[in-house]
């Protein structure tokens, strides 16, 4: 059993896929504009030698992020986990960015945890006219716990809402969603996890998080 993870919602194009035992690969593409018009064939090239037939679930990135990419990843992997009749799992772009960072830390032997056993992560990331995305998580030493769902505010009132938090916090700010691409092994393992835990999801469920409608004011 394989999972596929899509990662669309940067220029660049991530893709990973594992049997989360003897078989992982990833590998990026930084296509800009042709996105669109490259992805299809990127990812049959992707998946070979492994066929669509070996894939037990879809992962796919909702977002933040731009808005034609995310929109197109989402499309494939709905498009997909229809055509097969497998789970499709809808991860935030923040949640596995807090993943990503966080397992990284702990790779580091002069890791500390704030405390005994849990470590909470705020992760920011710039919006449009002067407003942020942010998103809260706790991390077990295993699992990955959302605890503020993906939201797009002021950045003061987000500043306000970390400087509220009652247990210590990691914070991690984005400068853009320019790179996350290299996080979609992580995107890929908090799909799996959802699989572990039996959350079966419809891809009808799966959709994109814009936060903000790029013609909005």
């Amino acid at each position: 059993m394989l999972g596929l993870a899509l990662h669309t919602s940067t220029p660049e194009l991530g893709l990973a896929i594992s049997d989360f035992d003897s078989l992982q690969r990833y590998q990026a593409w930084d296509l800009g504009r042709d996105l669109s018009s490259q992805l299809h064939a990127l990812l049959q090239g992707f998946l070979a030698p492994q066929n669509w037939q070996n894939l037990g679930f879809v992962v796919v990135c909702i977002g933040p992020g731009g808005f034609t990419g995310t929109r197109i990843g989402v499309a494939t992997a709905r498009t997909l986990a229809q055509q097969l009749d497998i789970p499709l799992f809808g991860i935030s772009a923040l949640a596995a960015v807090a993943h990503h960072k966080i397992t990284a830390a702990t790779q580091n032997p002069g890791f500390r945890h704030p405390s005994p056993s849990t470590t909470d992560i705020a992760v920011t990331m710039p919006a449009k006219r002067g407003a942020v995305y942010g998103a809260i998580y706790r991390w077990t030493g295993d699992t990955l716990i959302t605890q503020v769902q993906d939201t797009v505010l002021p950045a003061a009132d987000w500043e306000l809402q970390q400087a509220q938090w009652t247990q210590p916090l990691t914070q991690i700010c984005l400068e853009s969603g320019v790179g996350l691409a290299e996080t979609t092994l992580p995107l890929l393992a908090l799909g799996y996890q959802q699989w572990q835990m039996n959350q079966r999801s419809n891809w009808r469920e799966v959709t994109p998080f814009y936060g903000q409608h790029p013609v909005t004011t």
